[in-house]
């Protein structure tokens, strides 16, 4: 009976310990299980397709469907992105982003904007390397009409 308390206990505190490292984030094998990490996208001028219900001009229930191509802060292509919108009111939009980021997974992020100001989204979760993460997404237009993602990821 000892012997199976002692076994079972060490059993216990080396599973408590791996799952302690890993949430640490010190020995996980995927960067994305790190806390903290940053990653930096540039989204290309997007294709746009606009679908006008309702009143002319923006209204409620109008869609907005974006696809771009993205890349590293060094200009090398790294993924695609896809944005399905559904304007609300006030200006106020409703977004689903799906980012594929080549060899690495994809990341689903949220976002309410108001078109065409910065705005931080939610990252949901993730496939691949971004299994499981949360986070934010600081999505900020730039004067050349490409956008600046940054991905505070967390997971």
């Amino acid at each position: 009976m000892q012997r199976k308390l002692i076994t079972t206990a060490g059993t216990v505190a080396c599973a408590t310990a791996i799952v302690a490292t890993i949430g640490a984030g010190t020995t996980s094998a995927a960067p994305s299980k790190r806390l903290g990490e940053t990653l930096v996208v540039i989204q290309s001028p997007p294709r746009q397709q606009y679908v006008d219900l309702g009143n002319p001009g923006p209204s409620p229930g109008d869609l907005l469907e974006f696809a771009s191509t993205l890349a590293n802060q060094a200009g090398a292509p790294i993924g695609d992105l896809h944005i399905a919108c559904t304007q609300n009111f006030d200006q106020v939009a409703v977004c689903v982003g799906i980012f594929n980021l080549f060899r690495r997974g994809k990341l689903s992020v949220d976002a309410s904007p108001v078109f065409p100001n910065s705005t931080v989204g939610m990252v949901t979760g993730g496939t691949g390397d971004f299994q499981n993460v949360r986070g934010e997404a600081h999505i900020d237009p730039q004067p050349d009409g490409t956008t600046k993602i940054t991905f505070h990821l967390l997971g």
